[in-house]
């Protein structure tokens, strides 16, 4: 008898160890995917607001629009980079905000009117994409 409940105490052990394995291998996965959304999500936002700075910064000093800096093509590779990523589908629409701010900025830029309304809309979408990523990162998956 004690044999049998020694047998059945390591078959019991051997398969609670496994279940802990693969609950805390899956939570792994789900940090990991959460972990390469928020970096693809800094990378783009970190473009964007460089662009727009840019801008900005142009326009303070009064540059002439066919002066401004050609827009970046790295920009292609951080969009890429967020929209391929895993997850990005749940925060996307705030990053198309985020890129369309931006192609706006660059649309009136010299415009006093609708210069001043794209700069805000710039914020406001930097806040919303910002928002987004970190209600991901508080809920801790995707």
């Amino acid at each position: 008898m004690t044999v049998i409940t020694a047998l059945l105490s390591a078959l019991l052990g051997g398969v609670l160890v496994m279940a802990g394995d693969y609950v805390r291998h899956r939570v792994e996965r789900r940090q990991d995917v959460v972990n390469n959304l928020v970096e693809a999500s800094a990378h783009l936002s970190s473009v964007y607001n460089r662009l727009c700075g840019e801008l900005i910064d142009a326009a303070e000093r009064a540059v002439p629009a066919g002066d401004v800096p050609a827009m970046d093509p790295v920009r292609y590779e951080a969009s890429t980079r967020f929209f391929m990523t895993p997850g990005s589908e749940e925060i996307g629409t705030e990053a198309a905000r985020l890129i369309r701010a931006y192609e706006r900025m660059r649309s009136t830029y010299g415009r006093s009117g609708s210069w001043e309304a794209a700069r805000e809309e710039h914020y406001s979408s930097v806040r919303a994409f910002e928002g987004a990523v970190r209600g991901v990162r508080r809920r801790g998956h995707i």
